[in-house]
């Protein structure tokens, strides 16, 4: 379906082929582009690193930085309306999913509990490993959706200023405040996401 510019000059949001709801199939992650996208910007070299400073450090959502990239890349900054719609709808599903999960996986991964380093509690690690990436992949699922339903921009951005504008932007809204170091981890995300194509 076609519509006219926007009063703003922006184009209409491209559609999902499977619609706004379709939902992904268990086990084929790969049909997200923002997540095959993610999986390569996290395998660069450093990023896995930087990304989980400033989550430990800042409280980022990690999802949330590599979709500033995402976005970025593709000529847009995230202004701060859109921000906020991507923070709200992913919030709860970090605050009261992920990040629990997360807590469980590093509290037997440290040890000190009883039976920690027994094979079964390794295995149950293991296996928490793995809905924690699906839990992480659903998020992304959610963000990529979020996307497409909004306008493309009549005029883009240069990807390296339009990524370094979201991640700043979001960073700004984060529990606390990024120190001199995180800059090199931004950087270095920034980066990845510039030299990674969609």
């Amino acid at each position: 379906m076609s519509k006219v510019r926007g009063s703003q000059g922006e184009r209409p949001p491209r559609r999902h082929a499977n619609g706004p709801e379709a939902p992904l199939a268990p086990g084929r992650r790969g049909t997200n582009p923002f997540w095959r996208w993610s999986l390569r910007v996290y395998r660069s070299p450093g990023v896995q690193e930087a990304c989980l400073a400033l989550q430990d450090r800042c409280g980022a959502d990690v999802n949330l930085l590599l979709f500033c990239g995402w976005i970025g890349i593709a000529g847009r900054a995230l202004d701060k309306r859109r921000l906020r719609q991507a923070i709200d709808s992913v919030g709860r599903w970090q605050a009261e999913v992920i990040t629990p999960l997360r807590a469980v996986r590093r509290t037997l991964k440290q040890g000190g509990l009883p039976g920690a380093g027994t094979p079964s509690v390794m295995a149950l690690r293991r296996r928490i490993v793995a809905l924690e990436l699906e839990l992480e992949c659903h998020e992304q699922t959610l963000l990529y959706r979020l996307a497409d339903t909004w306008p493309v921009p009549a005029r883009a951005k240069g990807p390296p200023a339009a990524v370094a504008q979201g991640l700043a932007r979001y960073l700004a809204t984060l529990p606390r405040a990024p120190s001199p170091h995180d800059a090199q981890h931004l950087a270095r995300l920034a980066d990845a996401c510039c030299a990674t194509p969609r």
